[in-house]
C-alpha cells in the first residue's frame, strides 16, 4: 500500500515557467495577507472569508490561491503524516493545522476552498515532463471560472515573488507540463496521448475523435465518489495504459473502490444483522404473549397480524446479505451462519402463524384448550 500511496507525492524543482498572461493582483494578494488567523483554521471559514471580501469570481479564486502557496510551506515529511489517511477532511485539516505538506496537499486544500466558495473545482493527479519532478506523482488543480475551465499548480508557485505562473493557465499551455492519468483532465478537445506528451508533440490533431470534455466533466460531478472513481479508471484504460506511473495509479483506485465496496458489505451485514435482531424481539414478544395465553385479550384484527412484520425483515436481510461479495471477494462475513438463522426463524413463524389462524378459529372455552394440549 505504502508504494501506491507515495506515488502523489511530488518532487518540487525550480521548474520552467508556463507561458501566461499575468494580471496585476498585487491589490488582491495583499489584502489576503490580512485575513484574520481566526478565519483560517477551516476550509469554510476561509472560503467564507473569500466571498464576502472579494468581488468577482476571478478575485476570490486568486484570493484563495495566494492564501495557499503564502500560508503553507513544502515539506516533504508531511507526506508521512498526512497522506495516509483516505479521507480528505482528514488530509485538509492537518494540512490547516501543521501548515506544511506537499503537493496532494496543496491541490486539495486549494481544491476545498474554492469549492466551499462555489466553484466546481478537483483535484488531479497525473506526472510532469521536468526532470526529477517526472519520476514522482504530482498533484494540481481544475477550476471553472464562468464556463471556462483552467488549471492551476499551487506547489509550482510556492516561490510566489508576487508574480505566479501556473495559476488560470489554459489548458492548452498546461498540458505542454503537465499530463493528467484521467485524460478528461487535460480538458481538451483533442487529447494529447501518452507518446504525444513524452516526445512533446502539443498541436492539436484534429483527426483524432472529438472529446466533449465540458459535458463529461459536468456529469462528473453529479456523481458519487465511486462512480467518479470506476470512470476515471475506464477512461484510463481506454487511452491506453502505458507506464508504471499509471499502472500504480489505476491499482491505488482500485484499491480505493474495493475499499468503498468494502464498506459498502459492513454496512449491508451491519443492516442485515439488525433486520434479523428486530424480527427476533418481534417474535420473542409474541412467544411471551403466546406464554402468557394470549392476556391482556386483543381484538382478532390484531392478533391476525402479530407476526406480519417478520417475514418482511428476514426478506430484507437476505436481499441485503445477497449483495455483499458481488463486487469485491467477501473473506470477512459469515452470511451462511445469518442466513441459517433467518431460515430457522422463518420456519418457527410458519408453525405459530398455523398457531394463530387455529386459534382465531375458534372462539370462548375452545381457544383456551389450545394451550393445554
Amino acid at each position: 500500500m505504502k508504494g501506491l500511496l507515495t506515488i502523489c507525492c511530488c518532487i518540487y524543482l525550480n521548474l520552467p515557467v508556463i507561458g501566461q498572461d499575468n494580471k496585476d493582483f498585487a491589490y488582491i494578494d495583499n489584502k489576503v495577507r490580512h485575513i484574520p488567523s481566526a478565519e483560517t483554521y477551516s476550509t469554510s471559514a476561509i472560503a467564507g472569508y473569500m466571498r464576502s471580501n472579494f468581488k468577482t469570481d476571478q478575485e476570490k479564486l486568486r484570493a484563495i490561491y495566494t492564501w495557499v502557496i503564502t500560508n503553507i510551506s513544502y515539506d516533504t515529511d508531511s507526506m508521512y503524516h498526512i497522506n495516509w489517511s483516505m479521507d480528505p477532511d482528514e488530509k485538509i485539516s492537518a494540512t490547516l493545522r501543521r501548515r506544511r505538506g506537499v503537493c496532494e496537499n496543496y491541490a486539495t486544500l486549494f481544491t476545498d476552498i474554492a469549492m466551499k466558495s462555489g466553484f466546481n473545482a478537483h483535484v488531479v493527479n497525473g506526472y510532469t515532463n521536468f526532470g526529477a519532478a517526472s519520476k514522482a506523482g504530482h498533484s494540481w488543480c481544475a477550476v471553472q471560472l464562468q464556463d471556462k475551465w483552467f488549471l492551476c499548480d499551487p506547489t509550482w508557485d510556492i516561490d510566489y515573488k508576487g508574480n505566479t505562473k501556473y495559476f488560470l493557465v489554459t489548458p492548452i499551455d498546461f498540458i505542454e507540463t503537465h499530463m493528467p492519468f484521467d485524460p478528461l483532465w487535460q480538458l481538451l478537445e483533442y487529447p494529447v496521448t501518452y507518446h504525444e506528451f513524452k516526445r512533446g508533440i502539443f498541436a492539436l490533431n484534429k483527426d483524432k475523435p472529438i472529446f466533449n470534455f465540458k459535458d463529461t466533466a459536468k456529469f462528473f460531478f453529479q456523481l458519487d465518489s465511486l462512480q467518479q472513481l470506476e470512470t476515471s479508471n475506464r477512461r484510463i484504460k481506454q487511452a491506453g495504459v502505458e507506464n508504471d506511473r499509471q499502472k500504480n495509479w489505476l491499482a491505488y483506485n482500485q484499491m480505493k473502490i474495493a475499499g468503498i465496496y468494502g464498506e459498502k458489505d459492513m454496512n449491508l451485514y451491519n443492516s442485515a444483522v439488525a433486520d434479523l435482531n428486530e424480527a427476533n424481539a418481534v417474535f420473542n414478544d409474541y412467544v411471551k404473549y403466546r406464554n402468557n395465553g394470549f392476556i391482556p385479550v386483543r381484538p382478532d384484527i390484531v392478533m391476525s397480524k402479530l407476526l406480519d412484520d417478520i417475514p418482511v425483515l428476514v426478506s430484507s436481510a437476505k436481499k441485503k446479505l445477497a449483495q455483499i461479495g458481488q463486487t469485491v471477494d467477501n473473506f470477512q462475513y459469515d452470511t451462511s451462519s445469518i442466513i441459517n438463522s433467518l431460515n430457522k426463524l422463518s420456519g418457527r413463524v410458519t408453525e405459530q402463524k398455523s398457531f394463530l389462524k387455529k386459534y382465531l378459529s375458534l372462539s370462548g372455552e375452545e381457544r383456551s384448550k389450545l394451550f393445554y394440549k
